[in-house]
């Protein structure tokens, strides 16, 4: 057993400071008790009322009420992405660009380049620019202008290029996967390799990244391209009345008890779970849609790790995509409100314990006036969906390409990975003392 060592002013101290923690606590178990979802629910509602000034709100991220600190970080294609930042003109023809897939590409061929599907398609068919080849050859390496290289696979720095480097060459490391589920053939319980020095960009889900590559986006609409109002009574007729909450996956693992909080919120309200870790079926996730999850007015969006801007299409796609509600457990709500429609979305750590995010969404099913408001942003902005997953378009290599040509290209590298990526960004999850919801850091 690990003993700390402390001198006895010091033990006083935090003999006092945990009396106080457990005092405190128990006063918030009993208010909570008395008050239940109501008191949570006007807070949650209350922080989500916005004025709008004009389309002035709408307009070039500014929604977002993104920090200048965080700004400062984000290359000229994240400033694009998430700014409305105008692309840059550029002379197309004036420079190809060879981008290789070091070792992997053919392992991620049939989500980028075949969407699931037997035929190929054009990478760069919707891409601002269409400059770029992709190769799988490892023989390219001397004429590469890019290497990307998808860390999930790799398992020490010996799977790098062994011959003398290019300087002028651009070498990315690619992650889609939380800093705790980083590399396939290593757990967060052991040390991880160490790639320090190697690379020059960053290829994440990341806004600061060197090339953002976000599962999805949020995009504000236009006074041209806003459509006639929602429809909430017609969406509310679509979708089920007997069974409000529905949850699709196949990793049946995960770092932040996303399954023991399920458990505890199936006892008091019915939860209709698909794929691998449930009772029905939707063969081929992620390859084809799980139709049978389209009609539920709330999904539950339980990431496995809860990691900041770590959103996947378990939100992008299971939920905005099939217009239901997202219920997120994953990185924080300050975080989600700079990535996501304004009162898009529910998330766990507002509610006392699942019996309270139980009862509110009985509670929303039975007010429509309410519900509804989870549903205005459809007015004022849309999602699209940018993975590749169940067929659909994947922005992989058209990010890679405009990266190239609208980035700085000026040299840089990590030095220091274990800092930029994955130290200090995730929380251990949820907890409960005493039946009241624990987020622990």
């Amino acid at each position: 057993m690990l003993c700390i060592k402390t001198e006895p002013h010091k033990r006083k101290t935090f003999l006092i400071v945990f009396i106080f923690s457990v005092f405190s606590t128990t006063i918030m178990y009993i208010f909570y008790l008395k008050e239940g979802h109501k008191h949570v629910r006007e807070i949650f509602t209350k922080s989500f009322e916005h004025h709008l000034e004009g389309d002035e709100y709408y307009k070039h991220g500014r929604w977002r009420n993104l920090s200048r600190q965080q700004i400062a970080k984000f290359s000229e294609l994240g400033k694009i992405l998430f700014l409305d930042k105008e692309y840059p003109k550029i002379n197309t023809s004036a420079k190809n660009y060879t981008i290789l897939v070091w070792k992997y590409g053919p392992a991620v061929h049939g989500r980028h380049i075949k969407r699931y599907s037997n035929t190929s398609f054009d990478p760069f068919e919707e891409c601002s620019v269409k400059n770029c080849i992709i190769t799988y050859k490892d023989e390219d390496l001397v004429i590469a202008d890019l290497v990307v290289f998808q860390i999930l696979y790799m398992l020490g720095t010996y799977q790098l290029p062994q011959t003398k480097r290019n300087p002028n060459q651009i070498w990315t490391f690619v992650t889609e996967e939380s800093p705790l589920h980083s590399f396939m053939h290593f757990t967060r319980y052991q040390p991880y390799p160490c790639f320090d020095g190697f690379f020059n960009w960053s290829m994440t889900y990341r806004m600061d990244s060197d090339i953002p590559m976000p599962y999805g986006r949020t995009i504000s609409l236009t006074k041209e391209k806003k459509n006639k109002k929602f429809n909430f009574e017609e969406w509310n007729k679509s979708k089920r009345q007997d069974a409000l909450l529905v949850n699709v996956n196949s990793f049946c693992r995960a770092a932040n008890n996303r399954w023991v909080y399920l458990e505890q919120l199936q006892k008091y309200i019915t939860v209709h779970r698909y794929g691998r870790c449930g009772r029905y079926k939707c063969p081929g996730y992620v390859e084809k849609k799980c139709l049978a999850a389209f009609r539920y007015k709330f999904y539950l969006a339980f990431e496995n790790s809860n990691c900041d801007e770590y959103i996947t299409e378990k939100l992008w796609w299971n939920s905005f995509e099939t217009k239901s509600v997202p219920i997120i457990m994953g990185t924080t709500p300050e975080i989600l409100n700079q990535i996501l429609p304004p009162h898009s979305y529910i998330h766990v750590n507002d509610y006392v314990n699942p019996r309270d995010l139980a009862d509110y969404i009985i509670h929303l099913n039975n007010t429509p006036s309410e519900l509804e408001k989870y549903l205005e942003w459809r007015n004022h902005f849309k999602t699209i969906n940018e993975h590749g997953y169940f067929q659909s378009k994947s922005a992989h290599y058209c990010r890679v390409c405009e990266a190239l040509n609208y980035n700085n290209k000026k040299k840089k590298v990590y030095n220091d990975l274990n800092k930029s990526w994955f130290k200090n960004q995730c929380q251990k999850g949820w907890s409960t003392f005493f039946g009241v919801n624990v987020v622990l850091n």
